[in-house]
């Protein structure tokens, strides 16, 4: 999380232009964004395929953040040794694709990289507590993973809350992640972070009319408004 703010914005790359993939990233840090999120797709745990090391490569030398790999894909740790090579600060699995979470954690760790655990819908927040003393960051999905542009489901706040108020009885608050994933927009970043939030992963609602400064203005706007 970064030092000068209190949560992270991290603009999902996958929702970007492609044709002008470098041109859309390159300004990120500048009009707010505090960490580049990248999914991996591989048709199995979800249907779609999405961007791979080759793609992150290409473009990371336009990459001005911390880059969170998420990867959503069966048996995550065949991925982790050719990501760890790409200096990305984060990566993140899904408890659902694994048993072996421990040794995946141990494996992320020992590459000195960030270990986040992300959950879907489905999933009661209940099944990541154990982890918690071991990982950085919970990625509670919002939506079902695999496709940019779903609503946000209301549902997935009292998860927020309810890994919050783990966390803070077990003193873990000041360092830990709660992140959410999946139609973040103005209509709903506020409540999640008063629930409980701190990154904020955004795709469509920070690239969908080309014009990002603004739609990144418009989040921050919404989640710093207060209450009439």
């Amino acid at each position: 999380m970064s030092q000068e703010n209190k949560y992270t914005l991290s603009a999902s790359i996958l929702a970007a232009d492609f044709s002008n993939l470098s041109e859309n990233i390159k300004n990120l840090k500048e009009f707010g964004c505090n960490e580049i999120h990248y999914d991996v797709m591989d048709g199995k745990f979800v249907d779609e395929i999405s961007m791979g090391p080759v793609v992150l490569e290409s473009i990371i030398k336009d990459i001005n953040l911390p880059i969170d790999v998420h990867l959503m894909v069966d048996n995550p740790k065949k991925n982790i040794e050719q990501f760890s090579r790409l200096n990305v600060q984060t990566i993140t699995f899904h408890y659902e694709a694994t048993f072996e979470h421990i040794s995946l954690i141990k494996l992320i760790k020992s590459k000195d990289i960030k270990v986040g655990i992300a959950i879907n819908p489905s999933t009661d927040i209940n099944k990541v507590f154990e982890f918690v003393h071991e990982i950085d960051r919970v990625l509670i999905m919002c939506v079902n993973p695999g496709f940019s542009g779903q609503k946000f489901d209301k549902k997935n706040l009292d998860k927020i809350k309810k890994i919050k108020d783990f966390l803070t009885l077990n003193n873990l608050s000041s360092r830990f992640e709660i992140g959410v994933d999946g139609g973040i927009n103005i209509s709903n970043i506020k409540d999640c972070y008063e629930a409980g939030a701190n990154v904020f992963i955004s795709g469509s609602s920070i690239f969908w009319n080309g014009d990002v400064k603004s739609n990144i203005m418009s989040l921050y706007s919404s989640m710093e408004s207060k209450n009439e």
